[in-house]
This record gives structure tokens, C-alpha cells and sequence, in this order.
């Protein structure tokens, strides 16, 4: 799921993955819009359910925070005004 904050030129991303031992994963990514810097973070969760419950977590919190939720799709890319990605 990707959340973006176009005031502010943000965006957070968060999405599930198995590992190469088959467990599964929720990756964070986060930074500026327009920019190559910016954050990952890896996190284990034991199960695929609990991986979608800390995802609406961070939904939750995206929203609060000012976060418009925008579709995970190659039209929909994260780029700059300008249409640098």
C-alpha cells in the first residue's frame, strides 16, 4: 500500500513479503517525493494476517498524519511535479 503527502512532498509505502525461508515480511519505505534518498525498513511478522493488521495500523496513522492512500500500480508511479521519478 502506498500513502502519499503532497503538501508536504512524502510518501510512505508498506507491503508483505515472504523471505527466502519462506517467512513473511513487512517492508517499510519512506522519504521525499522527487528525491533518491530515504528509508527502508525490515520487520518480521508471524503471520500473513499479522502483517495486514500492522499494515491498517499504518494506514491509520498515514490518514492522521494527512496521507492520501493512492493505488500500488505502474500508472500511478511516485514522481516529482515536474514527472522526474
Amino acid at each position: 500500500m502506498r500513502w502519499l503527502h503532497i503538501a508536504k512532498a512524502r510518501y510512505y509505502q508498506a507491503y508483505l513479503e515472504k523471505d527466502l525461508l519462506g517467512d513473511w515480511t513487512l517492508i517499510t519505505v519512506w522519504g521525499g517525493l522527487g528525491s533518491r534518498l530515504g528509508r527502508m525498513r525490515t520487520t518480521g511478522v508471524a503471520s500473513y494476517a499479522d502483517g495486514q493488521a500492522q499494515i491498517q495500523k499504518i494506514a491509520k496513522r498515514r490518514q492522521q498524519h494527512g496521507y492520501e492512500a493512492r493505488p500500488e500500480t505502474p500508472e500511478y508511479p511516485i514522481r516529482t511535479e515536474a514527472g522526474e521519478r
